[in-house]
């Protein structure tokens, strides 16, 4: 979990969602982030933490990427530990560690005990779990005071085994308790929001109202050094701080990761520190391999989007592609179809109807690289 001090609240945006999402018409949100840009943090220590708090909401998290376990029993055990009269900083903890794989939900001892087994999609029992998670939130509902879920990079549940009925099932249980429950969808693929929220015969179809993370700016590094000076008795050139802050696009994760990186190295020149970052972040998400395991023709569409090409598929990006390639450039259709294959691998997504790479720190490791790598 991180530290307090080192937290850079989004009072504004904090404010203004807690607002519209317990006193606005629509009983749910679709928030849409970036990987690695805060998402997780904002909805514990922010909204979440805002809402408990000050306001004496209960609030329940769960993130779908936890892929090895079933999001049914996920979602019935989130439900049913909020239940619990518990304080918000211990609900933080056990969110941020991995679930058990076995939990006992209900009396230890009788008949109203169920055991759920988190590593088991458990289909036989789809439509019985269903009716267990309705009478849950039926319990955690409280119109005088709405519940919030934050279900965190819910396109997973798309893919998901039964993922289709759990959807519908927790369309129909919030619909039923639109008063008492409030819920903010989160997800680092727009293609995978709109596939939910978006597509007509999807269980969640215009159920979310869609929200974007706003992007931080220089106030949070102003932060982020004040912080830093207060720890390790260090002043940083503040332009440079900011000029590393805009090469990985306002990163937040990766900014931080800089500063530790300084503030272990007393003599480190902040330069130098900025390229060590970068070389152990592309080691650690192994973006070598990544790059390797791609054909030339999706790097020069990866190394176009990460440019922002304003065309990628039309005569700019055609000439961008030759120039990279050394090749005359593929039909249109043909570069669009480069494009779904690195968006089937999770490396592309469109982003306000634009294409662009999925991660932020991927991108700005293509940037990076020198042209003639293609």
């Amino acid at each position: 979990m991180i530290r307090p001090d080192w937290h850079y609240p989004r009072k504004p945006f904090t404010h203004d969602t807690f607002v519209a999402l317990t006193r606005g018409p629509v009983p749910a949100m679709s928030l849409f982030g970036p990987r690695r840009t805060g998402k997780t943090e904002f909805l514990l220590h922010d909204l979440g933490h805002h809402a408990a708090a000050h306001y004496g909401h209960r609030v329940l998290y769960a993130s779908f990427w936890q892929t090895s376990v079933a999001p049914l029993s996920l979602l019935i055990y989130a439900v049913s530990e909020a239940l619990r009269p518990r304080s918000y900083a211990d609900r933080v903890a056990d969110w941020l560690r991995h679930p058990p794989i076995k939990v006992r939900i209900g009396s230890e001892k009788g008949p109203g005990a169920v055991e759920l087994d988190l590593s088991d999609p458990r289909e036989a029992q789809l439509g019985q779990d269903l009716l267990l998670l309705d009478d849950l939130l039926g319990q955690l509902a409280n119109p005088e005071k709405p519940a919030i879920l934050l279900l965190d990079e819910v396109q997973e549940l798309a893919t998901a085994p039964g993922g289709t009925e759990i959807m519908a099932g927790l369309r129909t249980a919030l619909d039923r308790r639109r008063d008492g429950l409030r819920t903010v969808f989160t997800g680092s693929s727009q293609i995978g929001l709109n596939r939910i929220f978006s597509t007509r015969d999807a269980p969640l179809y215009r159920f979310a109202a869609p929200l974007t993370l706003p992007p931080l700016g220089p106030d949070f590094v102003t932060h982020q050094l004040a912080v830093f000076h207060r720890v390790f008795q260090r002043r940083l050139d503040p332009a440079t701080a900011l000029a590393f802050f805009d090469r990985f696009a306002g990163n937040p994760m990766v900014f931080q990761r800089w500063l530790m990186t300084l503030g272990q190295y007393r003599d480190l020149p902040e330069d130098k520190a900025a390229d060590q970052t970068a070389d152990a972040l592309a080691h650690d998400l192994d973006f070598d391999r990544t790059w390797l395991d791609l054909q030339p023709h999706h790097r020069a569409m990866a190394r176009i989007l990460a440019e922002r090409a304003h065309d990628p598929f039309g005569a700019t990006g055609a000439a961008r592609y030759e120039t990279l390639t050394g090749q005359p450039a593929p039909i249109p259709q043909t570069r669009q179809s480069h494009v779904r294959t690195l968006a089937r691998r999770g490396l592309a997504d469109q982003w306000d109807r634009e294409w662009r790479l999925t991660d932020p720190l991927f991108e700005a490791w293509v940037l990076d690289r020198p042209e003639a790598e293609i």
